[in-house]
């Protein structure tokens, strides 16, 4: 098999292409020759050494993948060889084969193509658990997404608008259009807007019910502060720790002066929350997402949902996609493509 191995943490350039042997699925595995992999910002972050827990140099990258099961384990009854299928990982799914547990195994929603199975499962089931298993979003909410045009964000829009709901999106300037055409009905652009201003104007000083943001400290306050009575904050990542191509370490320090304190008598008498949300951090409570994972996918179904796919690399290109996304070139989710091997 061919894989894209994290040589040493750094730039982009660190990954490169390695041959192995393919493996054998063990008695509880199913084995996937992978025709797409995602890519996801926290593989960037762990790629820089800022993923704690992350992927270690020598390792392979990747948290879910696509493609048509090809060996199964002999305990293995309800999946099949020549199946389609989702995978969901905790590293390895830059590759073209890879080994994963039944559980962590995704049916492919209706109408799916294998492509859009690779954009589907980190993206979708992290925007599914903050907004409705945390949120708790209803109907007549105002919902802010920051960063609305990656992938999390563009699938936010989509489940959000299966409520009947405002929808309040920053990101830069050139992907105002699109996020608007797929329902977002105030669009900032937060390089040049006074965000905090932007929001409370069009709330008519209220505030959001429901904000979900990955970005980090400085822009953790201004979202506590544009919170409504009873309105929720979920913090899913801090982006800004990417300054450049490796760790720095002042960036991270003042990054951790920077954060905010959230005093539980604060929270009471503001009657607001503030919660975390880590998609790889269910051990032991893997029956919650496998639960959510159920609950998104009639949802999808039921509104016949396709995920925002920008561009597809080939993976011995896997430097380039990641330089892509990382310097957030992209309007939805950026996918690694194995399957043109297979084709020649």
């Amino acid at each position: 098999m061919k894989s894209v191995i994290l040589t040493k943490y750094g730039a982009p350039e660190v990954l490169k292409v390695k041959e192995f042997q393919d493996p054998e699925p063990k008695d509880n595995e199913v084995r996937i020759k992978v025709h797409y992999a995602g890519i996801n910002f926290a593989e960037i972050m762990s790629r820089m050494k800022l993923y704690p827990g992350g992927p270690k140099p020598g390792s392979v990258l990747g948290f879910e993948a696509s493609g048509i099961v090809d060996k199964i384990g002999k305990n293995i009854k309800d999946i099949k060889i020549g199946e389609k299928v989702i995978g969901l990982s905790l590293s390895g799914s830059y590759s073209s084969h890879i080994c994963i547990d039944k559980n962590l195994i995704i049916p492919l929603p209706k109408n799916f193509a294998l492509d859009e199975a690779a954009a589907f499962p980190v993206t979708y089931v992290t925007a599914y658990m903050m907004i409705f298993d945390l949120g708790n979003l209803q109907d007549g909410d105002t919902f802010l997404i920051h960063g609305a045009g990656g992938g999390v964000g563009t699938a936010a829009i989509q489940l959000a608008k299966t409520k009947n709901i405002k929808i309040i999106g920053t990101s830069s300037s050139w992907k105002h259009e699109k996020i608007s055409n797929m329902g977002v009905e105030k669009c900032i652009d937060y390089n040049k807007e006074d965000t905090e201003k932007e929001i409370m104007d069009y709330t008519n000083g209220k505030g959001v019910d429901l904000i979900i943001d990955p970005i980090g400290a400085n822009n953790w306050k201004l979202s506590y502060r544009v919170l409504s009575k009873m309105g929720k904050l979920i913090i899913y990542g801090d982006q800004n720790l990417v300054k450049g191509d490796k760790l720095k370490p002042l960036v991270a320090i003042k990054e951790m002066y920077s954060m905010p304190k959230y005093r539980p008598t604060n929270l009471i008498g503001n009657n607001k929350a503030v919660m975390g949300f880590h998609l790889g951090r269910f051990k032991g409570c893997e029956w919650k997402v496998q639960r959510s994972i159920k609950n998104l996918l009639k949802l999808v179904n039921d509104n016949d949902l396709h995920p925002v796919i920008d561009k597809k690399f080939p993976y011995y290109e896997a430097s380039k996609a990641h330089r892509y996304v990382q310097n957030k070139k992209n309007f939805g989710k950026v996918l690694l493509d194995f399957k043109e091997d297979y084709d020649q």
